[in-house]
């Protein structure tokens, strides 16, 4: 069963807010390949959202390979919950690779950037 706060006075897109929601309960297997969403016109008329927005989020969902709209069964969820994590994984060593990047044009040497790593993750491997 999907959980979805919708908190429009957080900063953050509601599009992006269902995105973020609908990835972490396919992350942690609350919702699972086959299972199906709530129409576009349900969560609008439930969050009292404009139905575009959730149409925005299911489109970046499906863009992304997560979800597909069935004729007859509604929008579903298609990618086990290993693909998500994945795709966020890919993601932050994206981000990673551009801080660092930046951090040596900025003349910071190799061996701070291993001091930071070092500190964040310690001795032992997480």
């Amino acid at each position: 069963m999907l959980h979805l706060r919708v908190d429009p006075h957080s900063g953050i897109p509601i599009y992006l807010q269902i995105l973020t929601t609908i990835k972490d309960a396919i992350e942690h297997g609350v919702l699972r390949q086959g299972d199906t969403l709530p129409t576009v016109r349900q969560l609008a008329t439930e969050h009292r959202i404009a139905p575009n927005t959730v149409m925005k989020a299911y489109s970046e969902l499906q863009r992304e390979g997560l979800i597909e709209s069935r004729p007859g069964v509604g929008t579903v969820i298609i990618a086990p919950s290993t693909t998500t994590r994945d795709l966020r994984v890919n993601s932050a060593i994206e981000h990673f690779r551009d801080a660092a990047l930046r951090l040596r044009g900025l003349g910071v040497p190799r061996t701070t950037l291993q001091e930071v790593l070092s500190e964040t993750y310690g001795t032992e491997e997480p």
